[in-house]
Parts: C-alpha cells; structure tokens; sequence
C-alpha cells in the first residue's frame, strides 16, 4: 500500500477529533503575536486547522490525501485547502506568520527532507515562527519492518525517525529557539518525539 493509499483509507475511516495538545501549546505561543497566517503542513482531515481557525488565523491546509482534504474543504469553506504532497509544495516566499508541522514531516528520505525544509524556510515571513514535532529514534516503533534508509523503516507505511540532532541539522537556516524530547500516548502505546521550534 502506498504512502497515500494509507492516508486516504486512515481519514475515510477516522471520526473527527479534537485539536490535539500540540496544537494548543502552539497557539499559546502565538497567541500575542501579530500573526495573522498560518500554514498546517500535512493537515490529514484538518482538526487542528479547524483549531486555529476558530481562534482566528487565516489557514491554509496542505495533505495529498484527498479524503481528507476534501472533509475539510466541504464543512470549511473559510479555510484554503490545497491538495498536494508536502515535497512538491507551490507556495509564494515570505507567505506565512506561522508553520505548523504536525507529524508530517517525519516521511522522507534525507535528499527530500532537507528540500522540504528549505522550502518551509522560503515560505515564512521574516520574524515569522515554525513549530514542528516528528517520530523519535527512541519511539517503540523505530526498528520495526524493513529498513529502508538511514533510521527509515517500512511497516505499514514509511516512517523516518528524527534525533534532536538530525532536527537541528534540517533546522540549520533557522533561529533554532528549542528542539526537545518529548513523549505521549498515541493510539493505546507510548510514542516518543522531538519537537522544535525555530523563527526566521
């Protein structure tokens, strides 16, 4: 099964939820910011774009799985949906206050991950802020299925794993305000992240 073909089955059969607690902790630190723009990098079917638009910002949503998009397009009309893969995203420079990167950016082999991060650096305004969270090397997942790259491995979809290191490095255009390990409860096992959070 394809990378989308997953996605699209996921979202298809998924129930609408509640922004979830990274979603939130951004917000707060935006919250007294003049930000008016925020781009939701691999929205999925759109909770936390829905979030942050009830709180105000102008959001623009990016997945390449249509089901889920096209969710969110039809009970959204005030948010932009774009229908794209992340790696070949057509945005304008100096276009977005804010990046929110929510468990998206964690699919790519190195060549494709260091393309994603430089064009994310193009296209956040100057002063603007990027909030990113992806798998760990130290989550229960790494190892699992089929190596494919350097700390990438193929279960029932693609995952490369992030160290605060390899975060650092993709980050290396960017302020680098904090990068940290972090760890949480996702579908019934315990996950582990790194999350950062960098400016232009």
């Amino acid at each position: 099964m394809s990378n989308a073909s997953y996605w699209n089955t996921k979202w298809k059969s998924r129930s609408n939820e509640p922004a979830n607690n990274f979603a939130e902790r951004v917000y707060k630190q935006v919250a007294n910011k003049s930000y008016k723009t925020i781009l939701d990098v691999g929205c999925g079917n759109g909770r936390d774009s829905v979030y942050f638009a009830n709180k105000g910002l102008k959001v623009t949503a990016v997945d390449f799985a249509g089901s889920g998009v096209k969710q969110l397009q039809s009970e959204n009309k005030d948010i932009e949906c774009v229908l794209s893969d992340i790696s070949r995203m057509q945005f304008k420079s100096n276009s977005f206050d804010v990046i929110y990167a929510h468990l998206s950016l964690h699919y790519f082999d190195d060549k494709t991950t260091t393309k994603v991060f430089e064009d994310l650096y193009k296209m956040l305004k100057k002063g603007g802020s990027i909030f990113i969270k992806c798998k760990s090397v130290d989550d229960a997942l790494f190892g699992k299925g089929k190596k494919v790259g350097e700390n990438m491995y193929k279960d029932d979809h693609v995952r490369h794993f992030f160290s605060k290191e390899y975060m650092a490095e993709k980050l290396h255009n960017f302020t680098i305000i904090k990068i940290r390990k972090t760890s949480s409860v996702y579908h019934y096992y315990k996950s582990a992240f790194i999350e950062a959070v960098a400016t232009k």
